[in-house]
């Protein structure tokens, strides 16, 4: 669903797309086409720098995204040392580690215990021989004798790159112990010169960020998952699966079912936005007239969970704070979901102005009429926020 140069089913009829086009239409006029930013909010340029190369992470952003984020975001002050910034969805870490490289305080959040172990290891500097594995045919095997968390997060590493980016194993892949070697070696040249900044990463709930006070974060750089764009536990169950032997504790999944929240307000949305916009009510009303109740529930979760974030984010900015969010739209089953446009005309009710959307790229090749509109196609964009 959603993916480039899969077949689409036909637009669902019976259904009104009123409420989408409405949102569609006050935001189009407002959108800047940016190409420029295409190759900036995908990971392709990770693998060729120090330290965001250690996980092969194709979901993720590049962190030159961060850079032009740290140069161009309006109201930010980087240097200030009591104003760190935020990524609430860490996924791989490349915000806190690029802001580390440029000497800038970050912190991120992120729900997997896996991805959290791995950023928490970037701010070591050295990198100890470790034991001797020619013996061992198996991960668990190797698992079993390393000790010190640095050689094991080169295990974790090494079992995700004989992985594909969908978290499948790859029959082309090197040997496990030939890719542990490979990753040790790429590690220890990088912590040659070590971050000059350790910026931390906790295990949480980007809806409940209750270790940060009100108005302590100076800027947030994040991107949620996309809408049915990665089934994004499949991706990462490998470095999940390793970081279990050793250390156990509760799956994403279940992470995932604890609703409680640690603030009174947390999860608490304005007054003026107590109730779900039309628009996602209506892109539900048209998954379920096609039969698709699951993916209804879906869609209706997910945008649920990113108000609940995005009221947090505004929590724990400081007045006239930059907020950039890269997100991602969705045609599922031929319902059309602009998730971009659905955040931004929230926005405002959640205490933020929008100073623009810069489309990226489209995710989809074709547009497709929808409704009055001639030619629509989900689009990769990112929203320029700014706490009022």
């Amino acid at each position: 669903m959603g993916r480039r140069g899969r077949r689409e089913s036909p637009f669902i009829s019976g259904v009104s797309t009123a409420a989408r086009e409405a949102v569609e239409t006050r935001w189009y006029g407002r959108m800047t086409r940016q190409p420029q930013l295409a190759a900036l909010v995908t990971a392709k340029g990770a693998p060729r720098e120090p330290f965001h190369r250690w996980m092969n992470y194709a979901q993720g952003f590049s962190p030159e995204l961060v850079r032009v984020f740290l140069r161009e975001a309006e109201g930010l002050d980087p240097r200030r040392t009591n104003w760190p910034l935020l990524d609430p969805f860490s996924g791989s870490g490349t915000v806190v580690i690029e802001c580390a490289r440029q000497a800038v305080r970050a912190e991120g959040v992120e729900a997997m215990a896996s991805l959290a172990f791995l950023s928490s290891l970037m701010g070591e500097n050295s990198f100890p021989e470790p034991p001797a594995l020619s013996d061992c045919t198996t991960w668990e095997q190797a698992a079993d004798r390393l000790k010190l968390p640095i050689h094991r997060a080169a295990l974790m590493y090494a079992v995700g790159r004989r992985h594909t980016s969908a978290g499948k194993p790859n029959p082309q892949a090197p040997p496990l112990l030939e890719a542990f070697e490979q990753v040790v070696r790429m590690m220890r040249d990088d912590l040659r010169k070590p971050l000059p900044v350790v910026n931390p990463v906790r295990q949480g709930d980007a809806r409940r960020l209750e270790h940060v006070e009100a108005g302590a974060i100076g800027g947030i750089l994040t991107s949620p998952p996309y809408l049915s764009r990665h089934d994004y536990t499949k991706v990462l169950r490998p470095y999940e699966v390793v970081y279990q032997h050793w250390y156990g504790g509760r799956s994403a999944a279940q992470r995932r079912t604890d609703q409680l929240p640690a603030h009174p307000d947390a999860l608490a949305r304005p007054s003026s936005a107590q109730a779900m916009p039309s628009a996602v009510e209506e892109a539900c009303a048209s998954l379920l007239a096609g039969g698709e109740k699951k993916l209804a529930a879906v869609v209706g979760a997910y945008f649920d969970d990113l108000f609940a974030v995005l009221a947090e984010c505004r929590r724990v900015l400081r007045p006239g704070a930059p907020c950039w969010v890269v997100i991602g739209g969705a045609r599922l089953r031929g319902v059309y979901v602009p998730s971009d446009s659905i955040l931004a005309d929230s926005a405002a009710a959640y205490g933020f102005t929008v100073r623009s959307v810069r489309v990226a790229r489209n995710l989809i090749n074709v547009g497709r009429k929808f409704g009055r509109l001639t030619s629509v196609a989900p689009r990769e964009s990112v929203l320029v926020l700014r706490r009022q």
